[in-house]
């Protein structure tokens, strides 16, 4: 009955004040965690002065406009000196652009008394390099008091020098007049908004359907009417049903949100109300009152999956029902590689009873068809796609057809393939145009010209002669070898699989394949985009009439009292744990090498190394820590490294499970699963998921508890025949 009922967070939001998950236009509404606010960098000279805690402000979590918090802006402000606070647009947020006829609204209570309107600081927009004129905040409040909370609409054609085509980075805060005393301003709610939004004004009372306490979790379902003028629910939490407060806010695009309470076998009361574009509320729903209760392991563990579903559930192109990484006003963007990753989570949410078979086979019969329309060359796709057009998108203006994208998506396809085991029409018209994609690929045709057993990394989709590195290593080349070798129309020779694992490649000239990025916002770059980058500049290219050298990649290496085979690794465990969430480690025998054993040492070995770094916790059990290009070369911890390692060792990946989850699951974990990171040293948290992240974790876990997606792999007719001429017994 309890594993029934998990089905219905499948849109849930998972923060313990159940901050909001703002809209597109939303700069600033809460912090995710209290203290200090990570996305602000604040700079003084001279006399003047900025309250502060490592150049950033501090976070007000008593005083707030919306729940659960604001932020703190207190200065002072010398005729001998100057300060200036830049808020950043949050990266989760990567392409809002601007309009002019759009306002900049937000929200101001002034906290000290003796200040005035002429005392407020100035205001400018940020696009990258880029920074418009600053208007002086005062000259936009008509009711100026110490009091209440302000509200200040600027229109964006205020800001001279914008650029309508570049996204913007941030609001900046500058000194403006000198004054003799200390200021104080709470500041909310920093939002561009059209200047003419619906006004109906909210008559009905709100609907709170359900409340269904999950351990120290409170689910919340309610239903939102076809209102415009209706912007954000807001909820309120009560502990005796006549004290309420607010708990939290959340866009009306969410049906749902999960509430963290305290304390357990204790009676809490909700309610919730409509809120408007002008933050005036409805009429009060009726009252639940719910008493939590303990959580067992396998509930939790079902939660933890449930969440990583979710994201690709809510995250698709409705053109396509491919994965859509991030928007764009005027594109649809969608990645070849990553809808793998998002096809395999939503079989295990089927399976799992999370998602509606109806509506999986929806995205999945979407996803065919388009594909079956979409450029390719030899059956390979780009990396990625509008999803609008059907046409290719170059990040890094590099055009290519990808390998690996391409394998990605398509032993998810033979996956679901084996899964559809009924007679029905449409099961047999999604099978049959599945084997069709497939059996186009030329596995043949995107080897090395000059060795018939090595895959190339691309096609250059321009340049004949343009060259890409073959794909060899322990990572998700592995699955390119796996599906050739097992290719009906153009196979491989066995003994490829084993070439790509103890061999590699190298060149007497290098040069990056990122050319020239198009995609760009100082130092705001997205985290989920930023990884893409990652696995793009991956690729090493040079002329086609570069030499090319075969040499052994085993290296012996002894590492934290480990021996490695092939040498120390420089990237993330997830690129070696990559390959086996379709094929299982525990028959992956090849020439000389175990390749769970082979992992095992690495894993143990990254762990060790972890443990002794530290980066700010004294627990074993956090590790999985990657060092983010920056200027002072930031160690972070990102959640997927150590909790898939699951699949190799239960009870470690458990154990790193529960401590990050008990922690810091307060603001790391989210109705989307784990955050992409997160940083002990500075309290701060990513406000990104990372693709490949969500779905390594919803399939590692999956297969750790009942092996499916390797049961289902294996049992594809063409993987068998190709196991059984790879793997030794």
């Amino acid at each position: 009955m309890q594993l029934r009922l998990f089905a219905f967070i499948l849109l849930c939001c998972f923060v313990k004040f159940a901050k909001s998950e703002s809209y597109p236009e939303v700069v600033f509404d809460n912090s995710l965690v209290k203290g200090s606010y990570a996305r602000s960098i604040v700079n003084y000279s001279g006399d003047s002065w900025v309250e502060n805690v490592q150049r950033n402000l501090l976070v007000s979590d008593t005083l707030f406009f919306t729940p659960g918090n604001a932020l703190s802006l207190k200065y002072i402000s010398s005729e001998n000196g100057d300060w200036d606070v830049m808020i950043k647009y949050s990266r989760q947020k990567f392409h809002y652009r601007v309009s002019n006829n759009d306002i900049l609204s937000l929200k101001i209570f002034v906290g000290s008394e003796g200040t005035k309107p002429e005392h407020l600081p100035s205001i400018s927009i940020q696009q990258g390099l880029n920074q418009s004129i600053s208007v002086p905040l005062g000259d936009y409040i008509e009711d100026f008091n110490n009091s209440s909370w302000m509200s200040v609409k600027i229109p964006v054609k205020e800001f001279a020098g914008l650029d309508s085509d570049n996204i913007i980075s941030g609001i900046v805060l500058r000194q403006h007049h000198s004054s003799a005393v200390t200021n104080q301003l709470f500041l909310d709610q920093i939002e561009f908004l059209p200047s003419q939004y619906p006004e109906t004004p909210l008559t009905s009372n709100a609907v709170l359907t359900k409340a269904q306490a999950y351990g120290n979790h409170v689910d919340l379902l309610w239903q939102v009417p076809l209102t415009p003028s209706i912007r954000y629910v807001k909820i309120y939490r009560s502990e005796d049903n006549k004290d309420f407060k607010a708990v939290g806010i959340r866009p009306t695009y969410m049906l749902r949100c999960l509430d963290f309470v305290p304390i357990l076998d204790k009676k809490y009361y909700y309610k919730i109300a409509w809120v408007d574009y002008n933050y005036r509320e409805s009429p009060f729903s009726e009252v639940l009152e719910v008493e939590p209760k303990k959580l067992s392991e396998d509930h939790l563990l079902d939660l933890i999956q449930l969440a990583n579903v979710n994201y690709f559930v809510d995250n698709y192109d409705i053109n396509s029902g491919m994965y859509m990484p991030f928007r764009m006003k005027d594109k649809a963007p969608v990645s070849v590689r990553e809808t793998g990753g998002a096809m395999l989570s939503m079989l295990i949410g089927v399976e799992k009873g999370f998602v509606s078979k109806p509506l999986f086979l929806s995205r999945v019969k979407r996803i065919v068809d388009f594909l079956g329309k979409a450029q390719n060359n030899k059956g390979f796709y780009p990396a990625y796609f509008d999803g609008r057009k059907g046409l290719p998108i170059y990040l890094d203006d590099q055009p290519r057809y990808d390998i690996q994208a391409t394998t990605s998506l398509m032993e998810a396809l033979l996956i679901i393939r084996q899964y559809l085991t009924t007679d029905s029409e449409d099961e047999n018209n999604l099978r049959a145009n599945i084997t069709k994609l497939w059996e186009r690929l030329d596995w043949r045709g995107v080897t090395l010209p000059s060795d018939p057993l090595v895959l190339r990394s691309a096609i250059d989709m321009v340049d004949q002669y343009f060259t890409y590195d073959p794909l060899v290593g322990i990572n998700g080349g592995m699955n390119a070898y796996m599906l050739a070798i097992a290719s009906t129309k153009s196979s491989l020779a066995p003994e490829a699989f084993a070439n790509a694992i103890q061999y590699k490649f190298e060149r007497p000239k290098r040069r990056s394949t990122i050319r020239n990025m198009q995609v760009t916002a100082g130092d705001n770059i997205a985290d989920s985009v930023q990884s893409m980058m990652d696995q793009e500049a991956q690729f090493s290219t040079v002329s086609g009439k570069d030499s090319i050298y075969k040499v052994l990649a085993t290296h012996d290496t002894l590492m934290y009292g480990i021996q490695l085979p092939f040498g120390n690794y420089t990237t993330s465990l997830l690129d070696m744990y990559r390959p086996f969430n379709t094929i299982n480690p525990s028959i992956s025998k090849v020439a000389n090498y175990d390749l769970k054993d082979v992992l095992q040492r690495y894993t143990q070995v990254a762990k060790r190394r972890d443990n002794e770094i530290g980066v700010g916790t004294s627990n074993s059990d956090i590790w999985g820590f990657y060092q983010v290009r920056d200027s002072i070369g930031t160690y972070r911890i990102n959640p997927a490294i150590s909790v898939s390692s699951i699949f190799l060792d239960e009870v470690r990946g458990k154990r790193s499970l529960h401590a990050l989850y008990n922690q810091f699951g307060e603001y790391l974990f989210t109705e989307y699963g784990f955050r992409a990171w997160l940083d002990i040293r500075t309290d701060d948290v990513s406000d990104e998921y990372i693709a490949t992240n969500q779905a390594s974790l919803a399939i590692q876990l999956e297969n750790s508890r009942t092996g499916l997606i390797w049961k289902l792999y294996q049992a594809i007719p063409e993987i068998k025949s190709a196991e059984q001429r790879i793997f030794k017994k």
